[in-house]
């Protein structure tokens, strides 16, 4: 069962824990209330060893239950029983994560670590703190641009979260750097720069 993350804690909040991996993407299997489901885009953070793997949420799977099977039946399911599934009971969820990159001795680089995180290692939301400094170069925009598994809309997901924890006139420039980048790698794919693009600026 997934801990609530007390609002006076300053520390990452716990989602789930490993239950499969690759290089590229590893899957994170959970149980959490509907309001304490990560979005699409969020930065979260595992390990292996001494290393921090950084990635981003790219797909979310509610999984039915028994009880939820057996609601499902009804003609009509009673209301507070949909409230409560709602509000109350931990749902069980996988959460897909792709692999930007990881950190280790200071040091943060781009890419696929040495080594996918072991199964059962438990997964955590990331930091304000680490989400600016992993996202200080615009490397981990390539590996978004590529990925098979993410799609643009989760592309620009990841910028606005990126974005949002900077203050005032930073995200301004962060967004210009990130525009910047994105026009780099799609310059040979007019069609979906423009698509891309259009995606960003409607979650700013």
């Amino acid at each position: 069962m997934a801990a609530k993350k007390d609002p006076l804690q300053s520390g990452p909040a716990f989602i789930g824990r490993v239950i499969e991996a690759s290089a590229r993407a590893f899957l994170v299997g959970c149980r959490l209330t509907a309001e304490d489901i990560p979005s699409f885009g969020s930065f979260v953070q595992t390990a292996r060893g001494e290393t921090t793997i950084i990635g981003v949420i790219y797909d979310l799977v509610l999984q039915g239950d028994e009880l939820t099977r057996m609601v499902a039946l009804q003609d009509v399911p009673p209301q507070e029983i949909q409230q409560d599934m709602i509000e109350n009971r931990n749902l069980p969820v996988q959460i897909g994560v792709l692999t930007l990159g990881y950190m280790r001795d200071r040091f943060t680089y781009y890419g696929v670590p040495h080594q996918p995180p072991a199964l059962l290692e438990p997964v955590y939301t990331c930091l304000p703190s680490q989400i600016q400094r992993f996202t200080e170069q615009p490397d981990f925009v390539r590996t978004l641009i590529e990925a098979r598994e993410a799609s643009d809309d989760v592309l620009a997901a990841v910028i606005r979260a990126a974005a949002e924890v900077r203050p005032g006139p930073h995200q301004r420039d962060f967004l210009i750097r990130i525009g910047q980048e994105v026009v780099r790698l799609l310059a040979d794919e007019p069609t979906r720069l423009g698509q891309v693009l259009r995606r960003i600026r409607m979650t700013i």
